[in-house]
């Protein structure tokens, strides 16, 4: 079986552009050919939402892929673009009834597990899978986790969002005890003003403390990532010349060498 690298995007500080990775990564990927299931694992469906899906309409959602185990996974599926080099964004939605789930999964055994199990089923289909993960400290993150080779934190260039790193790499850190593995994780820098000193001294703090542990690309501030929002488009399919889109493109490179590397996260210590 042909086994796609997994991300979770996770912050527990809201307003990091932690859906804004999911999506514009995922379609940076796809320009390169790459075919990349994205994957909404927050009750509130941002990321469905941004890809012009309405949460309260939807049939069958990653609440029925997770819970049910009669349900054909591809059902929860839905195909968004398709480009002509072969690259693709496919989408397994949320709305409210993740929220439903929540207490179920919590109170089950290996309920955090769940979701892991049941992204198998895709592994033939897709390169790259992202999971957009939920902000509040539950199972859903926890199952984000877990189910990932590698965890993104897209922090801004700030210092009040040292303190949502500081929570978040504190929750890996007990999901690592928990599971006795080591979780690989990498902060990638957003909303960077080159203009402001506080964004040239975070920039340099959150590179200081975390060393190996950042993208070399950054993502700097673009009001075209608003005009994507209103379209409810990747910015890359908006856009490839714009600043935001090209830095996306940037980290996409980089994830790209380092999986052709061999240096990506979880798999290629457990290989």
């Amino acid at each position: 079986m042909k086994t796609p690298y997994v991300f979770a995007t996770a912050n527990q500080k809201g307003g990091v552009g932690k859906t804004t990775t999911a999506i514009t990564l995922g379609s940076s990927l796809s320009i390169f050919g790459y075919r990349v299931l994205l994957v909404d694992l927050d009750p509130q469906a941002s990321l469905t939402n941004h890809l012009a899906v309405e949460p309260e309409k939807l049939e069958y959602s990653v609440a029925n892929l997770i819970i049910s185990d009669s349900f054909s996974p591809n059902e929860a599926v839905i195909n968004k673009y398709r480009l002509k080099n072969g690259g693709c964004i496919d989408l397994i939605p949320s709305n409210i009834n993740l929220a439903r789930i929540e207490a179920e999964l919590s109170v089950s055994k290996g309920g955090g597990l769940k979701l892991k199990e049941k992204l198998k089923f895709f592994y033939d289909n897709y390169d790259y899978i992202i999971i957009d993960s939920s902000p509040a400290l539950s199972v859903l993150l926890i199952s984000a986790v877990v189910a990932s080779d590698e965890i993104i934190i897209p922090v801004m260039s700030d210092f009040l969002s040292a303190r949502g790193v500081d929570l978040l790499l504190s929750t890996i850190e007990k999901i690592e005890k928990a599971l006795d593995s080591r979780c690989t994780y990498r902060l990638l820098i957003t909303m960077f003003d080159r203009r402001t000193n506080s964004s040239l001294k975070s920039l340099d703090y959150f590179k200081n403390k975390y060393k190996d542990t950042h993208f070399n690309s950054i993502i700097n501030i673009d009001t075209r990532f608003r005009d994507a929002s209103m379209i409810r488009k990747p910015l890359t399919y908006i856009d490839v010349h714009s600043r935001g889109a090209l830095d996306y493109i940037n980290v996409a490179r980089e994830i790209i060498g380092d999986f052709n590397n061999g240096v990506n996260g979880r798999r290629a210590k457990d290989e």
